[in-house]
């Protein structure tokens, strides 16, 4: 930390920008005054910081202040920030820039167990890592799916594009049982089943008809999955209409969500890797 302190103090002085020195503990406030001077010794030349040295300063300030670890560069930034092809990948609004807006871009740890390092940040809207706060996957995989919350900074859809961002870049540390949380949403819980015997082609599809299989009639599965394949084939979109629509078809998918209640421990890994992989 005290290499962090000292390089604080040196780009204080080098990008012109005040220096709060209380804000830090005693203990770097020293540092910090030995990488201000240093800057002075070496009479490097003063100028305006761009928007990722600005960055890279208030996080330097940040992990100092909170104790994290720091290892990015503005470099690092340019180049997560030009991934994102400038939107949020959980709001999909164009990122503004130093507006103190909701939709500027900013830097979220992934965990936050972990400090700022390349493999632990993403860039995303302001708002959204407002939202996420310091949810784990399981917190984000339950507002996306749970009960909707009418005070809540961000949309459904929104919460659903977070949990599907970030399953693929944090685990779940606690068991999480999809399957009890989908039966307060049923009519999801219905379209879920449905889009599983539709898109059997695909792996986390395939592993979870397979299990199914194991408690249910092979026959049956194969028969429902070839119903839903010709009903929705019908229609120009897909909507849950096509299963309410169809007695036999319905009556299979209760009995499919029947069996995956009972050994829901099974199947709550399979159907996160359907809703999220």
């Amino acid at each position: 930390m005290s290499n962090l302190a000292f390089e604080i103090g040196f780009d204080h002085y080098l990008f012109k920008l005040p220096l709060d020195i209380a804000r830090f503990s005693n203990e770097h406030r020293q540092q910090i005054r030995y990488g201000e001077e240093a800057a002075k010794q070496q009479r490097v030349s003063q100028r305006s910081p761009d928007i990722y040295e600005s960055k890279i300063i208030s996080l330097r300030d940040r992990a100092l202040i909170k104790g994290f670890e720091m290892t990015l560069t503005p470099e690092d930034l340019r180049i997560k920030l030009q991934k994102t092809g400038n939107r949020c990948p959980i709001t999909g609004a164009t990122f503004t820039y130093a507006r103190q807006a909701l939709t500027d871009w900013s830097v979220d740890r992934v965990d936050n167990n972990i400090g700022y390092t390349l493999s632990n940040i993403e860039i995303v809207s302001v708002i959204a890592n407002q939202a996420k706060d310091d949810l784990d996957l399981a917190g984000i995989i339950k507002k996306a799916i749970g009960k909707a919350d009418p005070d809540s900074a961000l949309t459904e859809d929104e919460w659903f594009r977070m949990a599907r961002f970030y399953y693929q870049k944090m685990k779940i540390e606690k068991p999480l049982s999809i399957c009890k949380i989908l039966t307060d949403k049923q009519a999801f819980y219905d379209y879920i089943v449905l889009m599983q015997l539709f898109k059997n082609d695909k792996k986390p599809s395939k592993a979870f008809l397979l299990l199914l299989q194991k408690y249910c009639s092979k026959e049956v599965v194969s028969k429902a999955s070839k119903l839903t394949q010709k009903r929705i084939y019908h229609r120009a979109d897909i909507n849950v209409d096509v299963l309410y629509n169809s007695p036999k078809l319905y009556a299979w998918v209760k009995g499919f969500i029947k069996s995956i209640n009972a050994h829901s421990t099974e199947f709550d890994p399979l159907l996160l890797d359907c809703l999220f992989a």
